[in-house]
């Protein structure tokens, strides 16, 4: 029960008991809770006889009922209107789950596989739920899924190793980079020239020393902190299409099929399965270890202490397109290389955005293939390009159309800030 003790000595203090509207009031949520909450208390000095007793699958069960009630009602409306509170439950519920399955199952391979898993859909649906050690505020969810993975790893370290990473040469070294590059640009001209006047830059010498610089292209680190995690991934040609999805992956099995020298380079495999994209993924919330490879640049602290700091992992050929963001965005690349292309906010009309407000902020128009037949108005716009390779950080200030194409299996991350 090795496992198990790990994890309940991050045993909250449950000010969430106390503090949690929808506990409060929905008698279900609150006994449900208090009877396997109690029971973990009652249990800390030796949890074997919990794991032997007919309780404890009884409390699997509640916590399942109420675990599926609260799933559902995250997913009734629309995401932004759940409340906390009910994803505050979710993350508790997730917690309980994940203890009580190990009990029952006694720290099975499997078992703890799955209690991964769950600690991921609690980590993305739910919300935070801190505890303290020693001193300090700790998200719940995101130590379990620690705790799990380091006992998985040690599972996991007489697996074949990985194919390298292929990644090709560069033959791009012709393209001219229309707007202004910047070798270790200074605070204050930065803000006045770039911040401030919202132009774009390429900025260089400034992630040299980020320990994901020489990490990140070793494959077997990066599964062995994450293999078994679960993660968001795009399908399709780029998500204005028809034929995009999304679908929760295991990171290893994504990095396999998409990143070794397995992988192809066209969009689909032998079996036809669309290539795969991790974009936009709080990746560095859900999976801490990778966060200590990477520093916030000083450009963002005039403004913003607290960036939002955003993964971009895929194959070659992966591409978002014409599109606008409302904050500031430090694009920075770790490996790979990507095609940009830029337009002024000031060209906005003759972009054609997408009249649908899912889609406002994304152009009909393919800036890589210009079709003025159909959007003659493109004729009229600045388009400039730019080859983004490994050690470089774009500057997109806010309201800037941005078209990103992969040139080989890539890694970005982006800093978007006020």
């Amino acid at each position: 029960m090795d496992v198990v003790h790990r994890l309940a000595g991050l045993y909250p203090d449950l000010r969430v008991f106390q503090t949690n509207h929808a506990i409060k009031v929905r008698k279900l949520y609150h006994d449900v809770m208090r009877i396997v909450a109690d029971a973990i208390a009652e249990n800390m000095n030796d949890f074997n006889q919990l794991a032997q007793s007919q309780n404890v699958n009884e409390h699997l069960i509640r916590i399942g009922v109420l675990y599926d009630l609260v799933y559902g009602n995250l997913h009734t409306g629309e995401w932004h209107a759940v409340p906390v509170e009910e994803r505050e439950v979710f993350t508790i519920l997730s917690y309980f789950r994940i203890l009580y399955s190990l009990l029952c199952a006694r720290e099975s391979s499997e078992s703890i596989k799955n209690a991964i898993y769950i600690a991921d859909i609690g980590i993305m649906l739910g919300a935070k739920v801190f505890f303290d050690c020693k001193g300090m505020d700790k998200d719940l969810l995101t130590e379990v899924a620690s705790v799990l993975s380091s006992a998985k790893q040690l599972e996991n370290q007489n697996e074949p190793p990985l194919k390298r990473i292929k990644i090709d040469s560069d033959d791009t070294q012709d393209v001219t980079c229309e707007i202004p590059c910047l070798h270790r640009p200074t605070l204050e001209y930065f803000g006045s020239e770039h911040y401030d006047k919202s132009e774009p830059a390429l900025l260089r010498g400034i992630i040299d020393d980020w320990p994901a610089m020489q990490k990140w292209h070793d494959l077997e680190y990066l599964v062995g902190l994450a293999g078994e995690r679960t993660v968001p991934v795009e399908i399709g040609s780029q998500y204005s299409s028809d034929d995009w999805s999304q679908r929760l992956v295991k990171f290893r099995d994504f990095i396999v099929t998409n990143l070794t020298e397995t992988s192809k380079d066209g969009p689909d495999d032998q079996n036809g399965v669309k290539r795969a994209y991790l974009a936009q993924h709080e990746l560095f919330d859900q999976i801490p270890e990778l966060r200590k490879d990477i520093f916030v640049p000083d450009y963002i602290g005039r403004t913003d202490v607290s960036p939002r700091i955003k993964a971009w992992l895929g194959p070659k050929g992966t591409i978002s397109p014409l599109h606008t963001d409302p904050s500031h965005n430090l694009l920075c690349q770790v490996f790979g290389s990507k095609t940009i292309i830029l337009a002024s906010p000031g060209d906005t009309l003759n972009l054609y955005p997408h009249e649908h407000f899912i889609l406002n902020n994304t152009s009909q128009v393919d800036a890589k293939h210009l079709d003025f037949d159909r959007f003659p108005l493109a004729r009229e716009v600045r388009f400039r390009q730019l080859v983004l390779r490994r050690g470089d950080i774009l500057y997109i200030p806010p309201g800037w159309w941005h078209y990103v194409e992969s040139l080989e299996p890539s890694f970005s991350v982006s800093f978007w800030f006020d």
